[in-house]
This record gives structure tokens, C-alpha cells and sequence, in this order.
């Protein structure tokens, strides 16, 4: 199990959930879409960590 990060692409809403796997179904808590995506944040994707701010599709960094 992970713990992942998650942006609504409906509502803004980001929050975080623990996913068995990678094809279980997410939805946000605050309007119930089904249309997330996951981000990348915290030490290791943002200043000081191991993110080099290149990556394409990456909107967690930079």
C-alpha cells in the first residue's frame, strides 16, 4: 500500500489517499468526481530533493 497525493481536476481539491493498487478507482471527497490526477509533492519532488524541475507533465514542482 501507498500513501499518494492527488489534485481534483474538477474542484482544485488536493488531498491524499492510500491506494492498494494502481487501478483502483479515486474520487475526491469534496465533490465526488472521478477525475484526478496524482501530484508529486513534498521533499523529494520539490526544492532540495532529487527533482531536477525538467520533467514533462510534472506540475508538482515548479
Amino acid at each position: 500500500m501507498a500513501l499518494i497525493d492527488f489534485k481534483c481536476k474538477e474542484c482544485g481539491e488536493e488531498f491524499f489517499e492510500i491506494v492498494k493498487n494502481e487501478d483502483e478507482n479515486i474520487t475526491c471527497p469534496k465533490c465526488s468526481s472521478d477525475k484526478v490526477e496524482r501530484i508529486y509533492k513534498g521533499k523529494f519532488y520539490g526544492k532540495g530533493g532529487s527533482c531536477s524541475g525538467s520533467c514533462s507533465g510534472c506540475s508538482g514542482c515548479h
